[in-house]
């Protein structure tokens, strides 16, 4: 059964980085090993079970460390036991901006656990004028590296420095 919580975003916001603080630090954890909170902010929120899911709507934003995912709708689930975040789920107009690189889709999955972002549904990344599109784009937030599934490639070049086809003997 689901159950509205806040109609004040900032009431919401509020609850919610107040969680995302307690879900970003497991027990146990030494203070070398904090992970920064996830800070999430829309226009609506609306919480499941207290706890378990909770869905946001209306120009979402997540903020993670020097990512930032903003999209359409998300929603948050937890772990049962740890209250950990789990996982997390962004559809519609997705967009992943880190470190001068922007990547687009559909949907995207974030998996807490392994810091990493699934994308699909016209998916693709731009650097520069360099696009990387594919099926699947996996992006491994702790080692800035990305794997492309069913994808393609498009590379621009500078018009001077490309080799000029009719000098070729």
């Amino acid at each position: 059964m689901s159950k509205r919580c806040f109609k004040n975003s900032r009431n919401s916001l509020l609850i919610l980085i107040a969680l995302c603080l307690i879900a970003a630090v497991p027990a146990g954890t030494s203070k070398r090993e904090k992970r920064e909170p996830i800070v999430i902010t829309a226009t609506h929120m609306e919480a499941e079970k207290l706890g378990d899911k909770v869905t946001f709507t209306g120009e979402v934003t997540l903020k993670k460390e020097a990512m930032t995912l903003y999209s359409d709708s998300m929603v948050v689930f937890y772990d049962p036991q740890t209250k950990d975040i789990r996982e997390i789920e962004a559809q519609g107009n997705v967009v992943v901006r880190k470190d001068g690189r922007v990547a687009l889709s559909n949907k995207a999955s974030y998996f807490s656990r392994e810091e990493k972002i699934v994308l699909t549904g016209d998916a693709r990344i731009i650097e520069n004028e360099n696009q990387l599109g594919g099926e699947r784009i996996t992006l491994f937030m702790r080692d800035d590296r990305s794997i492309v599934e069913g994808g393609k490639v498009l590379f621009y070049q500078d018009k001077d420095k490309q080799p000029d086809s009719r000098k070729r003997k």
